[in-house]
């Protein structure tokens, strides 16, 4: 049964080897290793989900950040999430602007704020891969799973280079 979770952007500049002078994800990575530090406390293992080439070796990363040492297995009570919105947010995101991005998004935002599993398994799974997300029929498999009365923090969204990413954080 899965007690706690949190959703991550699977952002390949969060992965060590990309690091610079300059941190040009700082928010987002101060938010993200804060998260995990939450909800891996006290935790043996975590559960990565995501579709996103990135997601298993960013959720690493952020869980080595984090100073996570336990296991990384299916099945886990805690589960990373590695999802983003679309990358079609405008004329200089990823995927140039699509005129549907910014309701998908809204959509989704509404989604991972509202601690209602059923939210999440309504979400469009095909329009979110023609926009460009990440991690969205992960997680409307996960909301049919997870029913509601969720506590939900969404300690960062905001969509710096055309792509919306989150940190929110559900708890049982």
């Amino acid at each position: 049964m899965i007690r706690r979770l949190v959703v991550l952007p699977p952002v390949p500049a969060l992965l060590p080897r990309y690091a610079s002078l300059e941190d040009p994800v700082a928010e987002l990575r101060v938010s993200a290793v804060a998260a995990v530090q939450a909800i891996t406390r006290g935790v043996e293992a975590v559960s990565v989900v995501g579709d996103d080439p990135f997601a298993p070796e960013v959720a690493r990363a952020l869980l080595d950040a984090a100073g996570f040492t336990g296991r990384v297995e299916d099945g886990a009570e805690v589960l990373l999430v590695m999802a983003n919105g679309s990358a079609k947010r405008g004329e200089k995101a990823p995927g140039h602007l699509d005129e549907r991005a910014l309701d998908f998004d809204d959509t989704v935002d509404l989604a991972l704020r509202s601690g209602d599993g059923s939210r999440l398994a309504a979400l469009d799974p095909q329009l979110g891969a023609e926009l460009w997300a990440s991690g969205i029929e992960p997680l409307v498999d996960l909301g049919e799973q997870l029913g509601d009365g969720w506590r939900v923090s969404v300690p960062y969204a905001d969509a710096p280079y055309g792509v919306l990413w989150w940190v929110a954080a559900w708890l049982h």
